[in-house]
């Protein structure tokens, strides 16, 4: 066992000379951490602390790959918004031009665009770093709060821990706004108060930041059918308890409206959630499978939630319950919704476990904890600091200039000159290349295409069918993850197409006059 600290400047040691000894270099050892307040919260918040810390530093030395394809629609996105002001029909691509789009994420990548305006590049990364740590941190305080010791915390945490990281996009922000209204829902289903009502401005927020928002309104309601079906059976219960669990099973949906899009959002869920072409192009929209290395740690997770939510039933609200069935079978529906359910275990699980309750008021603040966080936060700021003066070259590696600036120099020659990408370089080449505005085939928005247009497009990627290459005709660069390597081939075997750019991440081909 670690040794406790002595905040009155000394420790328990047999025989009065050993114990002025210790005494004196104790006091100097409190003197060099600081004040007795840091040193308490350094020494009981020590796990959490590191842990947190732990992430800090995985995602600044990560950094570098927190860019990917939704990551330059963001900020074309938020650059869209301030040229042109809120869009309702698209005017990027070709494929999908004139279809109604609804920016749903409009907030979020608004917000991207400022921090990019204002910092550069290397700014909205290291924002996107601390709203996700910003995020963890207010659920390790939420599971304290509720009784949860640091020590059953931090496990959770790092089972959980692919689930709690994520590159450069606006479902950061939904991370944050999950936790905050989960731990306002769990808090309401043990002791209802006025404040339930901040619900619903949180929800309208979430509503115009990501589409995560949907499950945030299902917990609400969830909340209200589970006050509704307690109220069932009671006698003499007063119209404002009634009132109250109505209006939270029921009047959630509507924030999903609160947008400058109105009842148009309906078509946009429907075309993202259970859609079938989506769940077959797009990883993260794919169930998770045990041997997947994102796949994987889903499975123990959902074992150790089920062992505790069954042993200790009693120790969980209706509402809590709930939102664990919940966010799980949503984990399980789409791997992309696994970190509400890791965010849940990490809220709502940790004070389940055995020792929890006898840990609440743990022992005083330990050596070990203070070594511990001291150290992390030691690598995390270091971590930080690297990030934060490092070039921006060294983020964007990559994104190689040399590919957007010969896509650039075609578009600008031959004005009849259009771009067909793949999904992950179509948004890129948008933001970097003005030219390609209008003229590029698709982006990663698959939400404003067709149900037929999304297959072309898949069938084209994976060269299905006898007609696969009729999404090309017209297009007379061909912009290629090198890793698609049939379709990859299929190019560099034909007479006619040149390679204009090629490495290890992105490959051009400018197919001239065969592009008809």
């Amino acid at each position: 066992m670690s040794e406790p600290l002595n905040f009155a400047g000394s420790t328990r040691v047999a025989g009065p000379m050993g114990e002025s000894a210790l005494s004196t270099r104790q006091g100097h050892a409190l003197a060099a951490l600081g004040s007795n307040r840091l040193l308490r919260l350094l020494g009981r918040e020590g796990y959490l602390i590191g842990t947190a810390s732990f992430f800090l530093a995985f995602l600044c030395f990560m950094s570098h790959w927190l860019l990917m394809s939704d990551s330059w629609l963001t900020l074309v996105g938020g650059r869209e918004l301030v040229a042109h002001g809120i869009p309702h029909y698209d005017q990027l691509a070709v494929v999908s031009h004139g279809h109604t789009w609804v920016d749903q994420q409009w907030l979020a990548q608004l917000a991207y665009w400022g921090i990019y305006s204002a910092t550069g590049l290397r700014g909205a990364v290291l924002a996107t770093i601390l709203v996700q740590v910003f995020a963890l941190g207010l659920a390790f305080v939420l599971a304290r709060r509720r009784g949860a010791s640091a020590t059953s915390i931090v496990p959770f945490a790092l089972i959980s821990f692919l689930y709690l990281v994520s590159f450069m996009r606006a479902e950061v922000f939904s991370m944050a706004l999950f936790v905050v209204v989960l731990g306002l829902l769990a808090a309401e289903s043990r002791r209802p108060s006025r404040r339930v009502w901040l619900v619903f401005p949180l929800l309208v927020l979430w509503a115009n930041v990501h589409g995560a928002v949907v499950m945030g309104v299902l917990l609400a309601s969830l909340l209200g059918g589970c006050e509704v079906a307690a109220l069932i059976g009671k006698r003499s219960q007063p119209g404002r308890n009634w009132l109250r669990a109505v209006t939270l099973a029921v009047a959630p949906v509507l924030t999903l409206f609160a947008t400058p899009w109105g009842d148009r959002a309906v078509p946009y869920y429907r075309s993202t959630i259970g859609n079938p072409v989506l769940r077959k192009a797009a990883s993260e929209w794919m169930r998770p499978e045990l041997m997947s290395l994102k796949g994987f740690p889903l499975f123990p997770l959902a074992a150790v939630a089920i062992v505790l939510a069954t042993k200790r039933r009693r120790d969980l609200s209706s509402f809590e319950l709930g939102a664990l069935v919940l966010t799980l079978m949503a984990a399980f529906a789409a791997i992309r919704s696994a970190p509400w359910f890791a965010y849940a275990c990490i809220v709502l699980l940790p004070p389940l476990l055995g020792r929890a309750r006898k840990q609440r008021d743990e022992g005083e603040p330990t050596w070990l904890g203070v070594g511990f966080a001291t150290g992390l936060l030691g690598c995390a700021s270091v971590a930080f600091a690297m990030v934060a003066l490092a070039p921006t070259s060294k983020l964007t590696s990559n994104w190689p200039a040399g590919a957007e600036a010969a896509v650039t120099h075609v578009l600008r020659v031959d004005p009849e000159a259009r771009v067909l990408a793949g999904p992950e370089h179509g948004d890129w080449l948008l933001f970097r290349s003005p030219e390609a505005r209008g003229r590029l085939a698709f982006d990663g928005r698959w939400e404003i295409l067709s149900l037929p247009q999304m297959r072309a497009v898949v069938d084209y990627l994976d060269q299905k069918g006898d007609a696969w290459e009729r999404l090309a005709r017209g297009y007379r660069l061909v912009v290629l993850d090198p890793h698609r390597l049939r379709l990859a081939r299929a190019y560099e075997r034909r007479p006619g197409v040149r390679v204009l750019y090629r490495d290890r991440n992105v490959v051009v081909y400018d197919r001239g006059r065969m592009a008809d």
